[in-house]
């Protein structure tokens, strides 16, 4: 049943708002796009936190499949807000059968490709290409005092360390949700603490003069809200760095100490990079040919990441379902390698998770082993960056 609402005016006389969907999607997508506001920054970070602001680099934005390849999908709209978060919107009417069950597998996957081939520059020269005034823009998104230029080529390099670490905010836009996104979404919010996840449900109510949108963010659950890796003022609520993360480590534990400080020299010496997360970091090898590749993730004492498992995990993959099918010949025979040499060891446990080949190591065990472990993470640092492209 449809909802009404009733518009007050200046000489107190009520007017009866009815809702109504909108008449096509893409009067619901040039909103978004005209106005990111309608998207209630302040509901999704309300007071005392400072609410979300956006600024659009394009819609219809490119994703490609494979790195260097062409685009295979297109995002109905990507936002950067003030903290150089991506945000990647669909936006969708409520009759659409997209709105139920396949939005969802859509947009993990647009979310898993873009990290994995989405370049900054590109992503930049799409804003400054569609912005009239890109500076002006960016100053008012981060509210630049004035006569101070925004810092633009740090906002810049942010989104870039955002989009590596998988920093991103998934927002699914509609004029209704249905229950079943709603539960989706709630789910993903709540395990996903590196990544937000809501739904924004924009309702449209029309009168004789005129017509009102409301916004309602769906998906902050007390547990998405309430969990470590979500407060501010926390260690949690920070994502590491090398240093940060060695330091998690008490005086009490000083060989496991040692031991990560030791494979962080090795990612240094191959100019390799830890992106830290709120509960540790992945190390993502330097590979020219094919772009960077996770080859193990870190974590601080007492957390776990996403594969359920704390201590350190070595590896490869990006979660994804098929991604050992995609890979170039040359790619896979490293990565194949890499993983393969933990096979006989008695001190790790196989990991099982979609999209992913490794092994589970805790801290003492990598500790007890680090001459090897740092023997192995040396080689396919070296073996990745020195691939070229197959028929080169």
């Amino acid at each position: 049943m449809s909802e009404q609402i009733f518009h007050r005016d200046e000489l107190g006389r009520m007017e009866p708002m009815n809702e109504e969907p909108f008449a096509q999607e893409d009067d619901l997508q040039e909103l978004v796009a005209d106005y990111p506001s309608l998207l209630s920054g302040e509901q999704i970070t309300p007071p005392p936190s400072e609410p979300r602001r956006w600024v659009l680099v394009g819609r219809e934005q490119g994703i490609a499949d494979i790195i260097g390849g062409s685009n295979r999908w297109s995002l109905d709209h990507l936002l950067i807000d003030q903290d150089a978060i991506p945000t990647l919107v669909e936006a969708k009417r409520q009759g659409s059968s997209e709105i139920r069950r396949q939005i969802v597998g859509q947009m993990l996957d647009y979310a898993a490709h873009a990290t994995q081939t989405w370049n900054v520059d590109d992503i930049r020269r799409s804003f400054e290409g569609r912005s009239v005034d890109p500076e002006g823009e960016l100053a008012e998104l981060l509210q630049a005092d004035p006569g101070n230029d925004p810092d633009v080529e740090k906002f810049w390099q942010d989104v870039e360390t955002n989009l590596r670490a998988a920093r991103l905010r998934l927002l699914f836009v509609a004029d209704g949700i249905p229950p079943e996104l709603t539960r989706v979404v709630e789910f993903l919010n709540e395990q996903m603490p590196g990544i937000e996840v809501l739904a924004v449900e924009v309702k449209q109510f029309k009168g004789d003069t005129g017509s009102t949108l409301v916004p309602r963010v769906i998906g902050r659950t007390a547990e998405a809200v309430g969990a470590p890796s979500r407060r501010s003022g926390s260690r949690r609520g920070e994502y590491f760095t090398p240093q940060s993360f060695v330091e998690s480590f008490p005086e009490e534990q000083p060989e496991e100490r040692e031991a990560m400080e030791r494979l962080l020299e090795v990612v240094r010496k191959h100019r390799a990079r830890f992106s830290g997360s709120r509960n540790g970091g992945s190390i993502r090898a330097r590979c020219p040919a094919f772009g960077r590749q996770s080859v193990a993730w870190l974590y601080a004492p007492g957390d776990a990441g996403f594969m359920n498992v704390g201590g350190a995990v070595f590896g490869a993959g990006n979660g994804l379902h098929g991604f050992f099918e995609n890979l170039p010949q040359n790619l896979d025979g490293v990565l194949e390698n890499w993983v393969s040499e933990f096979a006989q060891d008695e001190f790790v446990t196989q990991v099982e998770q979609t999209g992913i080949r490794a092994w589970h190591i805790s801290h003492q065990a990598a500790a007890a082993n680090i001459d090897l472990l740092c023997e192995r993470l040396d080689r396919v640092l070296r073996e990745l960056a020195a691939l070229q492209p197959e028929g080169d």
